[in-house]
């Protein structure tokens, strides 16, 4: 069975117009847009939001761009927190969990599952309203549907598997 999906991220630049627009949270600095690379997260953009100085929610977005004939998708929901102090020099340590959708569409299989990561991160604010983040760590995946496209066997997604996460984090309103 043949499964064709469109991404359409048309939406996502209009949604961060109105934010940009939102008088109200982009000047308080509780809206962050960010863009990043990711195993699981894959070439992806997103919007946050600020829950304090040390906690965000982040909504994402991220593909593969159809490379190597494997379509490959995914959408989340993380949460980071960074502890207070500084490690070494600049650079705060934290944690992030997170809930993504993801899949991998290939000539073998079809994969729609579901990651729970669990992650270290460290963040180097450049500027007030410029972070640079890491992370890394592990995710359990649960996989919803697994199609088969050929008669041979060629494997299944990792139950549990490794992932590192890079981004860039411009926090609007910050002074």
């Amino acid at each position: 069975m043949n499964r064709v999906h469109r991404l359409t991220l048309a939406g996502i630049p209009i949604f961060f117009l109105m934010l940009v627009n939102s008088k109200t949270l982009s000047a308080q600095g509780k809206i962050s847009v960010a863009a990043g690379w990711g195993y699981y997260e894959l070439t992806n953009i997103g919007v946050g939001w600020n829950i304090s100085e040390s906690s965000s929610l982040s909504l994402f977005a991220g593909t593969n761009f159809n490379i190597n004939d494997k379509k490959l998708f995914t959408a989340g929901l993380s949460y980071g927190h960074s502890f207070p102090g500084n490690l070494i020099g600049k650079l705060r340590p934290g944690y992030s969990i997170g809930a993504y959708y993801w899949i991998s569409d290939d000539e073998l299989y079809y994969f729609s599952s579901l990651a729970f990561p669990a992650m270290i991160m460290v963040t180097y604010p450049v500027s007030e309203s410029v972070l640079i983040r890491a992370e890394g760590g592990g995710v359990f995946n649960a996989v919803m549907v697994s199609d088969r496209k050929q008669n041979v066997e060629a494997g299944y997604p990792a139950r549990a598997n490794g992932n590192v996460r890079l981004g860039i984090i411009y926090k609007f309103g910050a002074k």
